[in-house]
């Protein structure tokens, strides 16, 4: 029985091309889409400098257009016939790409630097506030971030950023000075050990007497928390070698432009630590820091998390701060 002679591969290339961009997906990225509940993507721009990312819910990558030298082509099978043929399986290019899509990951430290540019900040100047509200939410500000919720999350927490009165705001050394000295005089006025497990609203509701934002407190106390404690949970316990740094930092940054005598500097260390932790308020704490332009004198080296500092020309008006802890902790001291 006669068979009828088969074409092999026939190609052509459609008239119209569509336009197509090819992207080169890593692998943890592959894997992820893969997985049986894949997660939403995202993809997200910055104008200055201008560039795309894409988003997972803990990753982000940088589009960067990668030109091609070779032919390539984009195809879908087809049927086609040449003269008074029969039409016959073909393949047919619709579209010619001349680059493609990698994706590269972005830096998460890059995150921490763009959300301290894009959050005011509250400051504190002796009993006044001295703030300038944005009017813009954490998840409002995230969605304006070319970052991963993950990486926008970590940033926000690395920052102790919070939210009051419908505003985000970093705080300033000050501010985290002044508000760390309200918590430490509101658990030894009250008796709690912050080195020991305690219940977080306790110690938020006493240090807020002085009328520093909830927020701002939490978030206080979350960056200096345990590793293994729950952020949302009610009960938390402050690690050491974190608290002992960050009261010598913020006490050091707060006071920037003016030297401490050494000597004074290390008593009032001690005197904004737990008691169990007096003895750790050594300069080996905050290697980096510091420098010391005498062998008696220290002042702040400006490279710690927090040193912005607002424009005091535009900010609100000074908002009075409604008591004072030391008078209350005073009256423990006598007892």
């Amino acid at each position: 029985m006669a068979t009828a002679p088969q074409r092999h591969g026939c190609f052509s290339i459609a008239h119209d091309l569509q336009r197509f961009r090819l992207l080169e997906l890593p692998p943890d990225l592959v894997q992820l889409l893969d997985a049986p509940n894949p997660p939403r993507l995202s993809l997200k721009s910055q104008p200055e400098p201008a560039y795309a990312v894409l988003c997972t819910p803990a990753k982000t990558y940088q589009l960067r257009q990668v030109q091609t030298s070779n032919s390539l082509f984009i195809t879908q099978p087809a049927l086609e016939s040449h003269g008074n043929a029969a039409p016959a399986p073909a393949t047919r290019a619709i579209a010619s790409c001349t680059a493609t899509l990698e994706l590269h990951p972005a830096d998460p430290a890059a995150a921490v630097m763009l959300l301290r540019r894009v959050l005011p900040v509250y400051d504190m100047l002796a009993d006044h506030v001295d703030a300038t509200a944005a009017g813009k939410s954490m998840a409002a500000i995230f969605d304006d971030m070319p970052f991963s919720d993950a990486q926008c999350l970590s940033a926000w927490h690395a920052l102790m950023a919070f939210e009051h009165q419908g505003s985000s705001y970093q705080p300033s050394a000050r501010a985290l000075s002044h508000v760390w000295s309200a918590i430490h005089a509101a658990a030894l006025a009250e008796g709690v050990k912050l080195d020991c497990q305690f219940l977080t609203p306790d110690i938020t509701k006493a240090a807020c007497q002085e009328d520093h934002p909830p927020a701002l407190v939490g978030a206080i106390l979350s960056h200096l928390a345990k590793e293994d404690h729950e952020p949302d949970g009610p009960w938390s316990c402050l690690d050491r070698t974190k608290t002992v740094a960050f009261a010598g930092r913020t006490l050091l940054d707060a006071k920037r432009g003016s030297d401490f005598l050494l000597a004074d500097f290390i008593d009032i260390w001690e005197d904004r630590l737990p008691e169990a932790w007096r003895g750790h308020a050594q300069l080996d704490s905050i290697p980096g820091a510091y420098e010391m332009p005498t062998s008696t004198t220290i002042r702040s080296r400006g490279s710690a998390a927090n040193l912005s500092e607002p424009d005091h020309t535009s900010s609100t008006a000074p908002k009075p701060s409604a008591r004072k802890w030391h008078d209350k902790f005073a009256k423990t001291r006598k007892k």
